[in-house]
């Protein structure tokens, strides 16, 4: 019975170490800049996978300037190939993607684009209610959440603009990115995502 016992007492202090291993180490959401194109696109360490009835819910994190920056994605559940045979047949995605601000991490992310997009003026706290949004599905296979790469693009609706972002997906290596659709966009892109 002791022989067991202590048995089973090494098998769980194996698994403990095991788990404890499992920590991330966040990048610098700058590390896939190319200077050269002029495009900010930022990379993020899914850090956490939720499921729910009709999505994965991704809490995503980095590194900026020491500080950690994060936010949190949903994907919606059961996309198809967005692009058939070179035909588009499922692209527009209606609340494809949702993104939710996380606190502190996501108004230092926001502080962060601010930063990187060059822009002043503008209040630095990122809004606090789900941000449901329509999203181009780029994707010519059907999406597999847990591993490939898969490309949206998203639709941010305002009073007076339309401004979009690529939110990219590496479910294999766990990185979202997000990355400019064009630079005259960097504005609205922040007011989308600021608080009122």
């Amino acid at each position: 019975m002791k022989t067991i016992l202590f048995g089973l007492l090494i098998l769980f202090g194996l698994y403990s170490c095991s788990e404890q291993n499992k920590v991330i180490s966040l990048i610098d959401i700058t590390s896939r800049i190319d200077k050269s194109s002029g495009f900010i696109d930022l990379t993020l360490n899914i850090i956490d996978k939720k499921e729910t009835d009709s999505s994965f819910v991704y809490l995503a994190e980095g590194l900026y300037n020491a500080d950690t920056v994060g936010i949190q994605i949903s994907l919606k559940k059961g996309l198809k190939a967005g692009i058939i045979n070179g035909e588009m047949k499922n692209v527009f995605v209606p609340f494809g993607i949702s993104i939710n601000s996380v606190g502190l991490a996501s108004d230092r992310l926001l502080i962060a684009m601010t930063d990187l997009y060059k822009i002043d003026s503008i209040n630095k706290v990122m809004r606090n209610d789900l941000m449901i949004l329509t999203c181009a599905n780029l994707n010519q296979q059907e999406i597999n959440y847990n591993s490939g790469e898969y490309k949206f693009k998203v639709f941010m609706e305002t009073n007076e603009d339309n401004p979009e972002l690529f939110v990219d997906f590496d479910f294999t290596n766990n990185l979202i990115f997000l990355n400019e659709k064009d630079r005259e966009y960097r504005k609205g892109v922040l007011k989308y995502l600021m608080k009122k």
